[in-house]
């Protein structure tokens, strides 16, 4: 294959591209406007999973390869988690602790701890550890210090 053939097939690839970007964002705007409308609906904007398994079915029957079914239905489940987020509202990714999510009031329970309560808390600890031991050892200093040890995973 010649350097000029092989310029000639990344021009329409790169184009190609383009016009999915194209479809992929006007495929957003219409999710986007549905939110709009299950919201004036009083609708919930969640995930549909009936809805997901009929568009994936019939994505599959127009599949004439080269692609496998396998290939295509992963590439189109993330398309459709990308326009899942769209729908979402702007507070949905704010802090669970966060002022601008909950009321000034709210009260969160953590192992006992009560955190919004008025009361000063610190929360630390290694974000990187390289042993158990390095962990004993950061948790022993932080409770002689008269602080409260707090151990498990995320909320």
């Amino acid at each position: 294959m010649s350097n000029e053939q092989l310029d000639q097939l990344r021009e329409k690839l790169d184009q190609v591209n383009l016009e999915i970007l194209e479809l992929i964002n006007k495929r957003a705007e219409l999710v986007k406007e549905t939110g709009q409308v299950k919201e004036k609906q009083g609708a919930n904007r969640s995930y549909d999973p009936v809805r997901e398994r009929d568009m994936l079915n019939l994505i599959k029957q127009h599949n004439n390869g080269p692609f496998e079914d396998s290939t295509i239905i992963h590439l189109f489940k993330e398309i459709f988690k990308a326009g899942l987020e769209l729908q979402e509202d702007d507070h949905s990714k704010a802090l669970l602790v966060s002022r601008k999510k909950k009321p000034e009031d709210t009260v969160i329970d953590i192992n006992g701890v009560k955190f919004g309560d008025g009361n000063q808390h610190f929360i630390f600890g290694p974000c990187s550890v390289e042993s158990y031991e390095q962990v004993a050892e950061v948790a022993a200093a932080i409770k002689k210090e008269g602080f409260k040890v707090i151990r498990g995973g995320g909320i």
